[in-house]
């Protein structure tokens, strides 16, 4: 008992020591906590993983060639820490052969894909920006509609993952999340996905995933980075100086667009089937019978008179958002969704919204429940910003910053296939 007091008196007559190595200890064991957590389940997805590599092959059968695209440089260059030691052991375990290219300059990916071939599968391990180069570059090909059969796999180890956070909603623990999108390239589990085609002046062009913000919310999330002197503070600070600097916040431009249409004898084209290429040697073994499934419905004889009606308006907002179906996780949306944001908005709803925002994993739109923001879907459109001569203006894309031009953006409904999950 003697013990004890003595014990108790010197913790109290050195309670600034005790304190200090109590919050010391504390997280110490959590570290330790979680880092055992982690090593459990890269070692629950390794043997998961390995079940598959251990089966046989059949006699002709060859291994599944995956080719990886690692942008070494995302996430502050930790992007290739996180996919060697979560993601590389599943895709290895699994009996997968695995070619990785480290991409050395901004749209070195975009070049690869003009040469890439005898290859299953393209796995993109890095952020928003190298899965735009990768999908932008398959579908500027000549032989586009082959190369989009070319399945994506998409590695959450950047900075910015707007996209994966769509197909994969389990991103708790972000051992686990990356994982996930490991073993989904494995079981091969595969979903269409829609893209947006977006022509600029000239031959500029970009193919989008996820969408297009241009605004002064946009600003606000660029300008946030600036501001990290105030530590946890700075996205609310961002708003505050915001409303004292750049007000009214208001964009203009004209907008043309049509009307979303699921398929009639306007719009729908008719592809013929593409027959895959066999070397000479393949035509002694067995092949794999592909059957496509037929349309459900006959689009030909669908009527639909809104159909490539152009409409036009001019606009003047806070922002102008794009999103896709993915983006948004809307069933109910038949194309893109175009977000307008008031141009009458107060400081007040302003930093509120901003607020809302930042506490939010995807801050791309407004709130539907919010009257301030007005939504429009459509098929595809034609956005000509009226920028004063001197100054700047911004879109991003995929959050890649482009400058503000005249565009035309089209869906393309189901274009490519990304693995996801079962």
């Amino acid at each position: 008992m003697a013990v004890v007091l003595r014990v108790l008196k010197t913790l109290r007559n050195h309670w600034k020591k005790t304190v200090f190595f109590s919050g010391v200890s504390v997280w110490g064991v959590t570290y330790i906590k979680g880092k055992y957590e982690e090593e459990g389940i890269r070692r629950e997805f390794c043997e998961r993983a390995r079940k598959y590599g251990t089966r046989p092959l059949y006699e002709g059968q060859k291994l599944r060639r995956v080719t990886v695209f690692l942008n070494p440089v995302a996430n502050q260059r930790d992007s290739r820490k996180l996919f060697e030691k979560n993601a590389e052991p599943i895709l290895h375990l699994a009996g997968l052969e695995v070619s990785v290219v480290k991409t050395e300059f901004e749209g070195q990916a975009k070049l690869y894909m003009d040469v890439i071939e005898d290859t299953d599968a393209i796995v993109v391990a890095g952020g928003d920006g190298t899965l735009l180069e990768v999908v932008t570059g398959l579908l500027r090909r000549k032989d586009q509609d082959v190369a989009a059969q070319i399945p994506i796999g998409v590695l959450p180890v950047g900075k910015t993952n707007s996209f994966v956070r769509s197909l994969f909603e389990d991103h708790k623990s972000n051992v686990r999340w990356i994982c996930n999108a490991a073993m989904s390239i494995v079981e091969g589990l595969t979903k269409p996905m829609d893209v947006m085609y977006i022509k600029g002046e000239g031959d500029k062009t970009a193919y989008a995933v996820t969408g297009l913000q241009w605004g002064t919310f946009r600003d606000a999330e660029i300008k946030k980075k600036k501001y990290w002197y105030f530590g946890p503070l700075k996205h609310k600070c961002t708003y505050l100086i915001k409303t004292m600097t750049d007000w009214p916040p208001v964009i203009k431009a004209k907008l043309t667009y049509t009307n979303p249409c699921d398929g009639c004898s306007k719009c729908y084209q008719h592809l013929p089937e593409q027959k895959p290429t066999r070397s000479w040697w393949q035509f002694f073994m067995p092949q794999r019978q592909v059957t496509p499934s037929p349309p459900t419905r006959d689009f030909s004889k669908v009527v639909n008179e809104e159909c490539g009606v152009e409409y036009s308006r001019d606009v003047s907002a806070t922002e102008v958002t794009v999103l896709t179906r993915l983006a948004r996780k809307s069933k109910d949306c038949k194309g893109l969704e175009i977000t307008l944001g008031s141009a009458e908005i107060s400081k007040t709803d302003f930093i509120k919204e901003g607020w809302r925002r930042s506490t939010m994993e995807q801050p791309h739109s407004g709130d539907k429940n919010d009257d301030k923001f007005e939504f429009l879907q459509v098929g595809e459109f034609k956005l000509v910003p009226e920028v004063a001569e001197g100054e700047e203006s911004w879109f991003t894309i995929d959050s890649e910053q482009y400058e503000a031009m005249p565009i035309e953006v089209k869906l393309l409904k189901d274009k490519v296939k990304v693995f996801c999950q079962q």
